[in-house]
């Protein structure tokens, strides 16, 4: 591995059928200029120690979501867990081996609501 990624988590089975997509399962890399995109939703959370705390639970979100969907252009998956907010971690789809982090933000109740009541979202089995 190369000092420019890391490895923060893997698109499971179990994510890939509830969403219908015929891939096998994918390591998630985070590459070094995606964390100047993190940056920029700092302002996004309530403050920087909620910024730097839901950062960091980044791999816990991916590992144990509380719902997972598509994003509209089906490009990628979106992650979603309520810790102390609503964080929405994006993972884009490519034919490559591995998948790469796009971004991470805190998505307002609303918004949430919204992938609710449309179905883009699903809520993933607790005891998966």
């Amino acid at each position: 591995m190369t000092s420019d990624r890391v490895i923060i988590g893997r698109v499971t089975e179990e994510v890939l059928s509830m969403l219908s997509l015929s891939y096998g399962e994918k390591e998630i890399v985070l590459w070094k200029d995606r964390i100047k995109y993190l940056d920029k939703h700092r302002a996004d959370f309530s403050s920087d120690e909620a910024f730097e705390k839901h950062i960091k639970l980044i791999p816990q979100i991916i590992e144990k979501p509380d719902y997972v969907g598509l994003h509209p252009k089906g490009d990628s998956i979106q992650y979603i867990k309520r810790i102390d907010e609503l964080m929405l971690v994006a993972v884009r789809i490519s034919n490559n081996k591995n998948w790469a982090f796009r971004s991470s933000y805190p998505i307002s109740q609303e918004t949430f609501d919204t992938y609710i009541a449309s179905g883009s979202v699903k809520r993933v089995d607790e005891d998966s």
